[in-house]
């Protein structure tokens, strides 16, 4: 067991998913750094997830929520109640396998600068233990392309570097937090965490990639089955796509003329996998979010 004087606070926001769930807490009670406590969030389940991390891990706090918040309302629900005495909160996918060393790597490098205010694992594939999802992730404030740093591992990341984003696993400083304030609910999810990473930078903070600190993602490596995901999530990502590029692109208007591009994307790749809700969703969560930059409400 690792000593530190720092005290970890680990939030996992979960909706129906007791399966992906139950080995994600069992990665983060086997770390070398042992986190201060692990705060479960259910976001109205229906599975019986609650009662089932009661049974099998009682020593967990369950935050239950009457409806779905999403993974910004599951998040702000845990900061609301994380000890007063914590230095960091990691806030972890429910889909995701921590190495037992994660958060001792993380903390290492946190605590060598008070201006790191985010740092994020190297986050591979679950399926494919060599190849990786994320290495932190970068944006184009031009077009609104997300940009991975991710593929096979051949050593192309295995350098502490600041990256723009921290995706689906991050540790937070506490102080950081005070000061910005928590995930916005507007987004519910996707780009919630670039946004934070976002207004984390504009107040002076780093966002930093650690290679050493490894995690491993439950997420479809297989064609079908990732298109299949992306798909189940384009309303939100083209409803929280036009969020964002209206609060942090370059160019607003200019952005716009990509539209096309992402539209003919979705299109594409809805025809292709006989996924037509996909793209009606994406479009429905472009006008969705384009209104509600028009009444003023980004």
């Amino acid at each position: 067991m690792v000593e530190t004087r720092s005290k970890i606070s680990v939030i996992i926001p979960t909706f129906n998913s007791w399966e992906t769930l139950k080995s994600c807490i069992a990665s983060i009670q086997k770390q070398t750094l042992k986190p201060l406590e692990i705060i479960i969030v259910d976001n109205a389940s229906i599975d019986g997830t609650s009662e089932k991390v009661r049974k099998g891990f009682p020593q967990i706090e369950i935050v239950r929520l009457k409806e779905n918040t999403g993974v910004t309302g599951g998040r702000n629900a845990g900061i609301k109640v994380v000890n007063r005495k914590t230095d960091y909160l990691f806030f972890f996918d429910h889909d995701m396998v921590a190495n037992e060393k994660m958060l001792e790597e993380l903390v290492k490098v946190a605590e060598s600068n008070p201006k790191i205010g985010i740092v994020t694992p190297k986050i591979y594939y679950f399926e494919d233990k060599k190849r990786i999802w994320a290495a932190g992730t970068e944006i184009n404030l031009w077009t609104g392309q997300v940009l991975f740093r991710g593929g096979k591992d051949r050593g192309q990341y295995n350098k502490i570097a600041d990256v723009q984003v921290a995706p689906a696993a991050m540790l937070v400083r506490k102080e950081m937090i005070d000061k910005i304030g928590r995930f916005d609910d507007i987004y519910f999810a996707t780009y919630e965490d670039t946004d934070f990473c976002f207004r984390a930078r504009k107040a002076g903070y780093r966002v930093v990639y650690i290679p050493k600190a490894i995690t491993y993602h439950k997420i479809p490596l297989r064609e079908r089955e990732s298109v299949e995901r992306l798909l189940s999530r384009a309303y939100w990502v083209g409803r929280n796509r036009m969020i964002f590029m209206k609060r942090y692109g370059k160019n607003f208007w200019l952005f716009l003329l990509f539209l096309p591009v992402f539209t003919l994307y979705y299109g594409f790749l809805a025809l292709r996998f006989k996924k037509i809700s996909g793209m009606v969703d994406f479009l429905r969560g472009t006008l969705s979010g384009f209104l509600l930059i028009l009444k003023g409400k980004v």
